[in-house]
């Protein structure tokens, strides 16, 4: 395989080094402060500059075509080639003509881009480095600018055809992006370990950022080392300034995947429900599966922190009128904010790490979703009532995105499937009818020849069902209605 291993990135926070109390180690902490924020302070304006370079070579292409008579003549005759009466040798040798026409439009803005030479090596990086580098190379260093040139150049590509098509403008950057530099260069790494066991990250014009794992519930610490060990590999990484002045490593770490043999015929179906937050079943077991979450957790957690933040809210709701200080006065409620949102971001951690401990248990190779676009909606796109609570709290985007990623280190293929008729559909028969889920928890198949899609029989005559969720996601294990993660 091309790739043997899935990057991730790990955020840990870093702080300037401290050379010594002397007067001396003093004026060199704050001469190299001064640097990161020169650095930090214009790297946002060479960014806007490389965007708007891109987009101006573009526009110097499409100039060429809007003022070529030809290539306009050619564009209206095949706009409409019945009306102007083509036969297929006439279209072909036209769009023939305009490739021509294309190859040469191509070369002219190659040729521009070089400065008038007509042949050499593909300028189109050379030329937006070469603006940004006359106007911040004495403020950037020379290897944050590379990185920079190639990381906006490389996200304005993928972003050209939406800019055509109107979906969204050119990008735009704010102070605050991370500042990217070549964490391995000629072999050498730029994380360092000192004698008394401090981690530190070498950046460029020699300044030393010392890692600060803190409470370290991320494992960050272990990750880094087995990084040192030569365990785990690195690909170019940045160093990220936040609103409070706080600057974090943004640490690209490249894991192999694991040599484990998988059967890439059984598959894992994972459903996302209400009740359980993740039901896992596999397509050849006529019995088992796996619930992960409960929401009498979620719920329980949730109102109890609303329940703080309205308390808080009402508090605060005659102190923030006005004056000055409203920011400092509501840092408590962002803090609150902000210590639900990494309960629900833990919590997805330990399901997703639980779904990929099943399939591995299993010997899984595949693991399958539903495609999330219309998840919890009627047919009328509006959000059904038993959804509405979970899907305002929980981010199950950022859930699947965890599933793939840790998946793609587990050697673990992810397939996503159309969910339509999932939840009302039989996994023993395949027989479709509304109504056969009963309730949230239960399915009764209502087809009369279907003896397991009933479960067991009661004294009475009538069926106990079957665990709904473990049906859904049985019918998603073997569902071959493969779709694309995002509806295009």
């Amino acid at each position: 395989m091309a790739n043997e291993f899935t990057c991730i990135t790990r955020k840990i926070e870093v702080h300037l080094h401290k050379h010594g109390d002397s007067d001396e180690a003093i004026q060199r902490y704050k001469e190299e402060y001064r640097m990161w924020d020169d650095i930090n302070n214009n790297l946002y304006k060479a960014a806007n500059r490389i965007v708007s370079h891109c987009f101006f070579n573009d526009t110097y292409e499409y100039r060429l075509k809007l003022h070529s008579p030809r290539f306009q003549e050619i564009e209206k005759l095949l706009s409409n080639p019945k009306r102007n009466k083509l036969s297929d040798d006439d279209i072909k040798e036209l769009k023939a003509e305009r490739k021509l026409l294309f190859s040469d439009f191509k070369s002219q803005r190659q040729t521009f881009l070089r400065g008038g030479i007509e042949t050499g090596t593909n300028p189109e990086q050379n030329s937006t480095y070469k603006v940004i580098s006359n106007e911040f190379i004495d403020c950037i260093p020379s290897e944050v600018l590379t990185n920079l040139n190639q990381n906006i150049s490389s996200t304005y590509r993928e972003y050209t055809l939406d800019v055509e098509r109107g979906i969204r403008t050119i990008p735009n950057f704010k102070k605050g992006i991370p500042v990217p530099f070549s964490i391995k260069q000629h072999g050498e790494i730029a994380l360092k370990k000192r004698d008394d066991g401090t981690i530190y990250v070498r950046f460029p014009k020699g300044l030393e950022w010392d890692l600060n794992f803190g409470r370290d519930r991320s494992n960050n610490r272990e990750i880094v080392e087995r990084v040192l060990s030569g365990q785990y590999g690195v690909g170019n990484s940045s160093i990220q300034e936040s609103k409070n002045k706080k600057q974090f490593l943004l640490l690209v770490v490249k894991i192999p995947k694991e040599n484990r043999v998988l059967d890439k015929e059984r598959i894992v179906g994972v459903d996302l429900g209400v009740n359980t937050p993740l039901y896992a079943a596999l397509n050849d077991n006529e019995y088992g599966g796996m619930g992960i979450g409960s929401r009498e957790q979620f719920l329980k957690v949730r109102e109890r922190m609303n329940a703080q933040k309205r308390e808080l809210q009402r508090n605060l709701r005659h102190s923030t009128n006005g004056g000055h200080g409203r920011s400092q006065k509501l840092q408590a409620l962002d803090r609150l904010e902000g210590k639900e949102r990494n309960w629900v971001h833990l919590q997805n951690h330990i399901f997703s790490k639980s779904i990929i401990e099943y399939a591995l248990k299993n010997d899984a190779g595949v693991i399958q979703m539903e495609r999330l676009t219309g998840f919890g909606r009627d047919n009328n796109e509006e959000v059904q009532n038993e959804y509405k609570y979970i899907l305002r709290y929980w981010s199950y985007f950022e859930l699947q995105t965890m599933i793939e990623y840790k998946a793609k280190a587990a050697g673990i293929e992810v397939r996503y499937i159309n969910p339509y008729h999932t939840s009302q559909t039989c996994s023993f028969c395949g027989h479709y009818e509304k109504g056969q889920r009963i309730n949230q928890p239960t399915f009764i198949c209502k087809n009369p020849d279907c003896t397991k899609g009933k479960g067991k029989q009661k004294s009475n005559g009538a069926y106990e069902g079957i665990n709904a969720d473990w049906n859904a996601a049985r019918n998603i294990a073997r569902s071959n209605e493969f779709v694309e993660k995002k509806k295009k």
